[in-house]
């Protein structure tokens, strides 16, 4: 398997803009993750729908490509199969742009998650294409920094399940040495798996060991990832 990697509107409906973390603040600190449901509905979900249809169609027909674009062939074949989309606030997507900006409803949930002022470090679009899309091995985000300091948020696009890979991962694991690797955590279990729908999103801490299965449907799979990190920190 060949890998190529170089990284609207209807936003009025105030409910996101005071979106809260709620009950699940005690789930991330003490399992790693979280999930909050049904956070980016309506009008803001369709436009998200509507500029990630947009992205995929650009790689998969009109034949774009980019550094941001990460794609893998697989063995056998000479069909690029898309995976990720980096840097999305530069790929013409600012519905997304608006979700994590100052006042945005994930920069809130991540400002109440982390306990204070918040950046976004990065943010990126998930795609596991019907069929063919591979699963994502075993892997801790990052280790260097502490258990409850840098978390990302995930807006699921469509609903996730076992058959079209949806994210497991360790509980607790996030509190695990820096050393550990994720294929060890994954061993020693227990893993769960986290089916989800669109307009939930998931939460989890940098540190934890996860992974998601291939795509075994013929149902795409889509999430907008953005990492967040206290105002102050800097970042390796």
């Amino acid at each position: 398997m060949t890998r190529h990697a170089p990284r609207h509107a209807g936003t009025d409906e105030t409910p996101l803009q005071n979106a809260r973390f709620d009950g699940g603040l005690q789930g991330f600190r003490t399992d790693g993750y979280a999930v909050l449901r049904q956070r980016i509905t309506g009008n803001v979900l369709e436009a998200l729908r509507t500029e990630a249809d947009d992205l995929v169609r650009r790689f998969t027909q009109d034949g774009f490509r980019s550094d941001d674009y990460w794609y893998f062939t697989p063995s056998g074949t000479d069909a690029p199969v898309l995976y990720r989309i980096h840097n999305l606030e530069n790929q013409g997507s600012p519905t997304a742009t608006r979700l994590y900006t100052g006042g945005g409803p994930l920069h809130s949930m991540a400002a109440s998650v982390l306990g204070g002022p918040v950046r976004a470090t990065a943010c990126a679009m998930i795609v596991k294409l019907p069929r063919v899309a591979a699963s994502v091995p075993w892997h801790r985000d990052r280790t260097d920094v502490p258990p409850h300091t840098v978390c990302n948020l995930s807006v699921f696009l469509d609903d996730s399940d076992a058959d079209n890979g949806c994210l497991e991962f360790v509980p607790g694991s996030h509190l695990s040495p820096d050393d550990e690797g994720a294929g060890e955590l994954q061993a020693r279990g227990p893993v769960h798996a986290l089916p989800l729908s669109a307009g939930d999103v998931a939460v989890h801490d940098v540190r934890i060991g996860h992974a998601s299965r291939r795509n075994h449907s013929g149902r795409i799979r889509r999430s907008i990832v953005m990492e967040f990190a206290p105002a102050d920190l800097e970042l390796a």
